[in-house]
């Protein structure tokens, strides 16, 4: 006997607003190369480049009319898609609260689903750790693409012998961050994606100085901007200290420049800490002391993590969260596994065993 692997049929993407085009091609590349077709829906916000993807890439690649395909609207839209029976698989990166939905329609129909849905990762750093490297992985892990990451590490826990340090350099090197047009190469943080997200961060700003969070820098709208960039939704990074677990802002997914710091004395009381958290997608570890690094990683309830480093995403790696951080991997052999089905074959070549009579 053997097995062989079939492509599923015709699959549907449902993509995010941040990170656009390679969310479209996480999901699109890997259903197109197993034989499978795709109907792409953008977010609403973004859909300019899943056309383009269509229009100028896979069509001029030679990809057959009708095999990418790409569907503009909103959430309307995405739900008659997860619901139609012509669909064997979904794969959504969105919010938890809309994924469940999603996840939801999708079983009612025996749907195969990969559900990407955010997170609230650890970024944990003990006090063997390189400072400079834990710094810049800290600002990375927070502030690069506007914070609008799912992966980030927002929740950033320090040693208390070195977080006083560490503090210090952190806000130093957040105070020397350029503000401006994307466009400009030397720009280091540009404009929110849009006014929603921009006030949501604003309002989060608010709920942690009123639970009691100091906000050490930032969490302000920045005026001091050139004339054509003053409409802008412009941000200055949030830096809050002086935070605990029960906090909202250290419970729920901020999704923009949003660092929460977090003070701790023991391996054993991080991972737990790291861990009282409805999601799972990403965690990081910052020690010299490898064996440890890998000891804390194999504790931590991520689906992504890294040792010294972080938000790196190899394309041979899969990708992908536990508990409310999502199902299934993207990527890697994990890949492979989600956008195809098995089918066992057995094969006889003599008689067949029979003791009915004849």
């Amino acid at each position: 006997g053997y097995t062989l692997r079939e492509p599923l049929g015709v699959t549907v993407g449902i993509g995010a607003w941040n990170y656009p085009l390679q969310g479209a091609l996480w999901k699109s590349v890997p259903a197109l190369a197993f034989g499978n077709s795709m109907i792409f829906k953008p977010s609403e916000y973004t859909p300019s480049t899943a056309l383009w993807l269509a229009e100028e890439c896979y069509a001029e690649a030679g990809v057959p009319e009708g095999v990418f395909q790409v569907v503009l609207g909103d959430g309307q839209v995405g739900e008659e898609l997860v619901q139609s029976d012509l669909v064997s698989k979904i794969s959504f990166t969105g919010s938890a609260e809309v994924g469940r939905r999603v996840y939801e329609t999708a079983a009612r129909g025996m749907k195969n689903v990969t559900m990407e849905l955010g997170g609230k990762s650890p970024l944990i750093i003990f006090d063997d750790a390189d400072l400079e490297n834990a710094v810049s992985a800290s600002l990375l892990a927070n502030f690069y693409s506007n914070g609008q990451v799912c992966s980030n590490g927002t929740r950033v826990f320090v040693h208390e012998s070195i977080i006083e340090e560490f503090v210090d350099r952190l806000v130093e090197r957040t105070k020397k961050l350029r503000i401006g047009d994307p466009r400009d190469v030397n720009t280091d943080i540009g404009p929110m994606a849009h006014n929603d997200q921009f006030e949501k961060v604003l309002r989060f700003v608010d709920i942690g100085v009123k639970e009691g969070a100091t906000l050490l820098h930032g969490g302000k709208r920045v005026n001091d901007l050139p004339e054509e960039l003053r409409d802008g939704y412009f941000l200055s990074p949030a830096i809050f200290t002086n935070c605990t677990d029960d906090m909202t802002i250290c419970k729920q997914e901020v999704f923009g420049m949003f660092m929460s710091i977090l003070s701790f004395t023991s391996e054993e009381e991080v991972i737990s800490r790291a861990n009282n958290t409805e999601f799972g997608l990403a965690a990081g570890v910052f020690t010299r002391d490898i064996q440890r690094g890998h000891r804390v990683v194999d504790n931590l309830q991520a689906g992504v993590t890294w040792i010294n480093n972080y938000n790196l995403a190899p394309m041979n790696l899969p990708w992908g969260g536990v508990k409310y951080s999502g199902l299934g991997r993207e990527n890697g052999l994990g890949g492979v596994e989600s956008w195809t089905q098995l089918k066992s074959v057995y094969v006889e070549m003599e008689n067949v065993e029979c003791d009915y009579p004849k």
